[in-house]
């Protein structure tokens, strides 16, 4: 099995971390490693995102052995394993049968959660969404570390069964919600400009209307009412034309408050130099 040298990494040394968000990597001190081929990565991915857990076998035969009829897929299955075990042992120089460990009824890759970055993302996302409410400015640093993880879409290079396609959409909807809790974050903190990377996401995802609402509270700080206004109406049409649906009841009331300069506005969020 081909073992790929990357360019060097940001992660600790002498630990091995496994990453998934983006094109998977094998991490080891200071250096990063792709896997290959294919089903080798699936079956790396699928490990780690169950990362310490035991995968059992008739789930990764369903998972990985789709693409054609086996004779004997636990055989091919083992093959798999045979090769992942080697490609980790030659990256990390530990025996890959410790790595890679076998169960009565499965495998389990036998490295900290931590250490998998789909992991670490999902924790920091959390501390950081329960930060936001109280501390928005530690919530700020927290998120923006969780984001710093990624590298590119989630699973980029792997052609997986239904559990990876699940993780893929999962991912990039969380990736996604951390990023409005950031920029809410960045509201609630003040001193933040937040409306030139709110516009680009509220363009590209007009179906999540709470980043319209932030956009909308954003440009109502910076003065630029008309603007709060017409980023409703659009989205408004798109949600109209092309799910047949209105506005949420809590955007319909935000547009209603910057229509009437409600006060209200200003106690959702302290006032920004949102721009």
């Amino acid at each position: 099995m081909a073992v790929h040298i990357l360019n060097g990494d940001n992660m600790d040394t002498g630990e091995v971390s496994v990453g998934l968000l983006g094109p998977l990597q094998v991490a080891h001190r200071g250096k990063s490693y792709g896997v290959g081929p294919n089903r080798a990565r699936a079956l790396l991915a699928v490990l780690a995102l169950s990362a310490q857990e035991v995968v059992s076998i008739d789930f990764l035969i369903d998972e990985l052995l789709t693409d054609r009829p086996w004779k004997n897929p636990k055989n091919a299955l083992q093959a798999g394993v045979h090769r992942l075990r080697d490609a980790l042992e030659r990256i990390t120089g530990t025996p890959g049968t410790l790595m890679v460990r076998t169960s009565a009824n499965g495998y389990l890759l036998d490295v900290p959660p931590v250490r998998v970055d789909a992991h670490r993302f999902d924790t920091l996302a959390a501390q950081g969404a329960a930060l936001l409410p109280h501390a928005p400015d530690e919530a700020v640093a927290v998120l923006e570390e969780a984001l710093a993880l990624w590298r590119g879409d989630a699973l980029l290079d792997v052609l997986g069964g239904l559990r990876c396609q699940n993780q893929m959409s999962r991912l990039a909807s969380q990736r996604l919600s951390t990023l409005e809790d950031l920029y809410e974050a960045k509201l609630f903190g003040g001193g933040y400009r937040v409306v030139n990377g709110l516009e680009q996401l509220a363009l590209e995802h007009p179906e999540r209307e709470r980043l319209t609402e932030l956009l909308m509270v954003a440009l109502y700080r910076s003065g630029r009412q008309q603007e709060a206004l017409a980023t409703f109406q659009r989205v408004r049409s798109w949600l109209q034309d092309e799910l047949g649906v209105e506005p949420g009841r809590k955007l319909r009331s935000l547009q209603r408050a910057i229509l009437t300069q409600d006060v209200a506005i200003d106690a959702r969020l302290p006032q920004t130099s949102a721009s």
